[in-house]
């Protein structure tokens, strides 16, 4: 995202859809207080049980970055249904 920024200056945002059964962590932090880059990040999420134990609802950005971060967090055992149901 950085990257595409960077390298062309007609490109204002940039969209990150992470989905996986583990939240993207290392890329929320690197662009929360970014309004440049919009991350989008489906995965399971159960409280403390499941590593990292990050990426609630209620994380959505720091500073120019607020509302420019979207965790969707889903249940364990969840199934294509609900990753489509995020998109």
């Amino acid at each position: 995202a950085a990257y595409a920024l960077d390298r062309y200056p007609d490109v204002e945002r940039v969209l990150i859809f992470d989905w996986d059964v583990h939240h993207g962590q290392g890329t929320q932090q690197i662009f929360e207080q970014s309004s440049e880059v919009l991350v989008v990040n489906a995965h399971r999420h159960d409280g403390q049980k499941f590593y990292p134990a990050t990426g609630t609802a209620s994380e959505v950005g720091l500073g120019p970055g607020r509302g420019f971060n979207v965790n969707v967090a889903l249940p364990e055992g969840y199934g294509g249904a609900a990753l489509w149901s995020v998109c």
